[in-house]
């Protein structure tokens, strides 16, 4: 490679030394695609850089073509694969290196000594190998001169090593060096360089992994932005191994992105399988990367078949993973991922075959306990698919086999393994690899592995109460009372981890997701301690607060009351708030900064996601430093139960209604007292249908589209639901509670608070009840209110209310693109009879701007516009103010506000209660932001609600509130869920056989 460039000295001196360095720069070559870089003209040394020897001299002549040599056999290497040209190779860099005074030459022969070190390692494993490659990579860029042109090509190649070495050990440090070097190099590479496009890939490479570590969207999306500008480039060049690179990593990208996204568009993934069979087939089977696009194709392909239904996609899938194992030498460190690729291609067609499908989805592995209790169900598999099913043992067996701890793929592969032993044992009974104690043992050494990421563990911890379930399940007296606590243990050790996932290194939607995945365990966590015998209620209150309203509890924490900390230790406290301030700067979806500095609309500079991971690790170290500190070890812990018991149930009963295929309970807070109530006629699976049934029939009585006849069935379908909701749940609940009646004409009902949970958020307690019955309803026995946890509560009730009020009134009547609201400003009007109202804002001052400035300075809003549930947005919400086709006004924005004086928010929108199914128990709703800004009470809706009926309600409720004797005692926010009772009654009494006029109005809160 080097005679050509440089050997030839008969031309001017001049010319001579550009080739000469030209030649040099060459020697820095293989970067991530061991791809050369081609010749660079070099002008004169930059001021800083110093003056470069002149390459004409014996002794460099020498040394540069000794570096050429030694360049060739590597590159001979990665072709024949011959140990004794890698062992040449490093011995003529070696030999440079002992006599190269610091500079350039120094610089090209560690460069070279390190590339080797990365391929020895990348064909025999060994970490000596890869830690010495990261050392003599870090002294070449060390040794090269600052400013040089070599520079970058000595960066971009220890980015490599450096993921390479991460991959193995998993150091976020090695992780977070490279991406910093990258980007270096990048900023050194002009945007015309035929390697920029390779860099950009390398660049790529590195922010996938940080958000597969991390599970951080915002680190992927940059991923992929960075390769789409990867590809397009090496497209315009007509470079084949760049495109080959940038398309296959990109197609890996989007199976991620499609993995990770709400819609699952499955055009995402065809459009990855394109990219991944364009890299291939640009790609000779001979070439090293060619073994990795195959497996890169059938990660793809499966999603694929997971995604459509196409059995050719899982055919496809399973010969790639096949020929990828097959060209990949026993010894290749990649062959980790070839192994893992394979056994999930081999699970999959056991699956199909089997008729198990639906085990096949990404989220099998996380499902909930009822699920895992479901695949014991059946034995009967054919003899084939029973052969199908040891094929796929056996690949995960070789898979963990081939995995050394610390290894990237090692918590994956591991729950990969227990899983699919897991499955033959229910599947086909025990053997000796599937004998529950080899189960019990194998996962519970990876719940306690602090090694694995946390997701693992918890689906780990999950999965061993699943198998001490199954075993209480299956015996009687002491022995399954053991069992049952044994799952107790492990619910508590999930339940401790859970917080984990939610952490605030993470952009607002990952931690929705990672939540989503252990959806319910906290429900099955209680469930399991009530049927203990005797049953806990108090393990079961701190397992639903501990496992429930993760990310409500964690904003509440960003604005809990630090004057103790403050008058003990005052930097503390205030670095604590300024941290706090910090995290809760709107977010960018990308993982480097923005490239402007500020957010003209926020004030704020927005927080990307590198500064994010930062900032948490800050907040984390700060978090354990207070509770080190004496008097203080408390700080942000969970409350205890007993206490929280006695502190909830002093003011009113509060009902914790848990629902779990394990068990359906209501835990009773009461004078300071719990105690747990069975709800023998609540099942879940019948609960799951009758919430589906009862959002169908919402959507069908509310819609105008549909027959007058179709809308008054799901009428008369919804006050069905009602009737079994009072018999089943409502009315045992409130007998207990001493609530057995209507109280006397002119008394006040007694006030109490619901926490549904799972499924039942969706139905209205409230509303529950026999139409045809007198005093059989909720509405007539008890003044309800609801919260999502009971911390929350007590949270809200111990907030001290406003000595004034200052009332602000929002109303939109036509908003852009959307249907008239005729009534929306006649409640304003209705507002102002009884109430001073500070600042009204109509029409296109009814703004994203107008509406969030105002807020602050305001105790009590009300707020008339439409509204997005968070069930059908991605934006997890939004009101639709004026101008929302430039900018929505969403949960996030609102759950920012820090609104210390906020009492009393009046949402007239439709569906501000309604959240995702996956985070039925995490408050993530309209409703729950603006609770979580501030306002200790908020009225919103279950439902669409009609606009007539909306506006009578709201008249009748500041009517109310006006008049209700526990308003004069203040600013009259204690009277809110008394007004609404009342208003919501009123308009029961006009249309009792119609409760979606009447039933969707809510009181949230203290």
């Amino acid at each position: 490679m080097f005679g050509k460039r440089g050997g030839k000295r008969r031309r001017a001196k001049q010319r001579e030394e550009e080739e000469a360095l030209a030649a040099l720069m060459a020697l820095f070559g293989m970067e991530s695609d061991g791809r050369p870089v081609p010749p660079l003209h070099l002008g004169g040394p930059t001021p800083s850089a110093g003056p470069f020897r002149t390459p004409g001299s014996g002794s460099s002549d020498e040394a540069i073509e000794t570096i050429g040599r030694g360049e060739q056999l590597h590159e001979m290497f990665d072709v024949t694969h011959e140990p004794r040209h890698l062992d040449e190779a490093v011995r003529l860099f070696t030999r440079v290196l002992r006599t190269a005074e610091p500079g350039e030459l120094r610089a090209a022969a560690l460069n070279g000594l390190g590339k080797c070190g990365w391929s020895r390692y990348e064909r025999f494993g060994r970490r000596a190998d890869i830690d010495q490659a990261v050392a003599h990579l870090r002294d070449a860029v060390a040794a090269a001169p600052p400013y040089h042109p070599m520079v970058p090509a000595c960066r971009a190649n220890l980015t490599g090593a450096l993921v390479t070495r991460w991959s193995a050990a998993t150091g976020p440090a090695d992780l977070d060096e490279a991406i910093e070097e990258i980007r270096a190099a990048l900023r050194d590479t002009s945007p015309g360089d035929p390697i920029r496009a390779s860099r950009l890939n390398t660049l790529a490479g590195a922010l996938k992994s940080k958000a597969e570590a991390y599970q951080d969207s915002s680190a992927l999306g940059e991923a992929i932005r960075t390769l789409e500008e990867s590809l397009s480039l090496a497209r315009a060049g007509g470079r084949r191994s760049d495109v080959t690179m940038a398309a296959s990593n990109l197609a890996e990208a989007l199976r991620m992105h499609h993995a990770w996204a709400r819609d699952k568009d499955a055009r995402t993934l065809a459009r990855a399988a394109d990219l991944a069979r364009e890299a291939l087939a640009g790609t000779a089977p001979t070439h090293p990367t060619w073994a990795r696009f195959q497996s890169n194709l059938s990660l793809v392909l499966q999603d694929l078949y997971r995604a459509c239904g196409d059995l050719r996609d899982l055919t496809a899938a399973v010969s790639a993973s096949r020929s990828a194992l097959a060209a990949t030498p026993r010894s290749h460190p990649n062959r980790v991922e070839r192994l893992a690729a394979h056994a999930a291609a081999t699970r999959a067609e056991f699956e199909h075959a089997a008729g198990l499908r639906h085990l096949s989805d990404p989220d099998a592995l996380l499902m909930p306990l009822p699920e895992f209790l479901k695949i014991t169900f059946s034995r009967g598999l054919s003899k084939e698919n029973r052969d199908r099913l040891k094929a796929s043992v056996r690949a995960a067996e070789e898979a963990a086999a081939a995995t050394p701890p610390g290894h990237v793929m090692h918590g994956i592969i591991q729950t990969h393994l227990t899983s699919a032993r897991f499955a033959q044992a229910g599947l086909t009974g025990t053997s000796r690899s599937t004998s529950p104690r080899r189960l019990v043992d194998d996962i519970d050494s990876s719940a306690h592995d602090t090694t694995l990421a946390v997701r693992l563990r918890v689906h780990a911890a999950r999965m061993l109460a699943a198998l001490w379930m199954l075993e209480a399940m299956s015996d009687t007296g002491e022995r399954a009372d053991r069992a049952r606590k044994k799952a107790q243990t492990a619910f508590d050790l999930a339940l401790e981890l859970m917080p984990r996932l939610s952490t605030q290194s993470l952009p607002r939607g990952d931690r929705e997701r990672q939540l989503g995945q252990s959806v319910g365990l906290a429900r099955d966590a209680a469930a399991c301690s009530l049927s203990l015998l005797p049953p806990d209620p108090y393990a079961a209150l701190r397992q639903l607060e501990q496992g429930r309203g993760v990310m409500l509890g964690q904003a509440l924490d960003a604005r809990t009351d630090v004057t103790e900390l403050r008058v003990r230790h005052p930097r503390l406290a205030e670095r604590y708030e300024e941290l706090c301030r910090e995290l809760d700067r709107p977010e960018v979806a990308s993982f480097s900064p923005p490239p402007l500095a500020a957010d003209v609309s926020h004030g704020a500079v927005p927080l990307a996601g590198g500064e994010r991971h930062a900032l948490a690790a800050q907040w984390e170290d700060l978090i354990r430093t207070v509770r080190d500190t004496p008097g203080f070890s408390g700080f942000l812990q969970p409350p205890d139960p007993v206490r929280l018991a006695a502190e909830a149930g002093a003011h009113g009963a509060v009902a914790v209604i848990n629902v779990s295929a394990l068990g359906c309970h209501a835990l009773l807070l009461q004078h300071g007292h719990l105690r747990a109530l069975p709800l023998p006629r609540v099942h879940y699976d019948d609960l799951l249908r009758k919430s589906g049934a009862f959002t169908e029939n919402l959507r069908k009585a509310t819609g105008t589209g549909l027959p007058l006849t179709e809308q008054a069935a799901a009428q008369q379908d919804i006050v069905r639901t009602l009737a079994w909701l009072w018999e089943a749940v409502a009315e045992p609940v409130l007998g207990a509670l001493g609530f057995t009646g209507a109280p006397p004409e002119g008394r006040t009902p007694p006030r109490m608070w619901w926490v549904p949970t799972g499924p039942l958020t969706v139905l209205p307690l409230h509303a529950a009840g026999l139409s045809a019955t007198p005093g059989a309803n909720t509405l007539d026995r008890v003044v309800s209110s609801y919260t999502t946890t009971v911390r929350e509560l007590v949270r809200a009730r111990a907030r001290p209310s406003s000595p004034t009020r200052r009332t602000l009134a929002v109303a939109l009547r036509h908003t852009p693109g959307a249907a008239e609201l005729g009534r929306a400003e006649s409640e304003t009007r209705a507002l102002a009879q009884h109430l001073p109202v500070e600042l009204t804002l109509t029409g296109p001052r009814a703004n994203y701007r107008s509406v969030l400035d105002a807020l602050p300075h305001h105790t009590w809003a009300h707020i008339a516009c439409h509204a997005v549930s968070a069930a059908d947005a991605d934006s997890g919400g939004h009101l639709l103010l004026h101008d929302h086709a430039e900018r929505l006004l969403t949960t996030a924005d609102i759950a920012r506000l820090r609104l210390d004086q906020a009492e009393l928010a009046y949402l007239s929108a439709c569906d501000t209660l309604r959240g995702r199914d996956a985070l039925a128990d995490e408050a993530m709703h309209i409703t729950g932001a603006f609770h979580t800004a501030g306002f200790t009470q908020v009225i919103g809706t279950l439902w669409p609600v009609d606009d007539e009926e909306a506006a009578e309600i709201a008249k009748d409720f500041y009517a109310n509130v006006t008049t209700d004797p526990d308003s004069s005692s203040g600013s009259g926010a204690l009277g809110a869920a008394h007004a609404l009772h009342e208003a919501v009654r009123a308009r029961r009494e006009q249309n009792p056989d119609t409760p979606t006029l009447w039933g969707a109005h809510v009181h949230y809160g203290a």
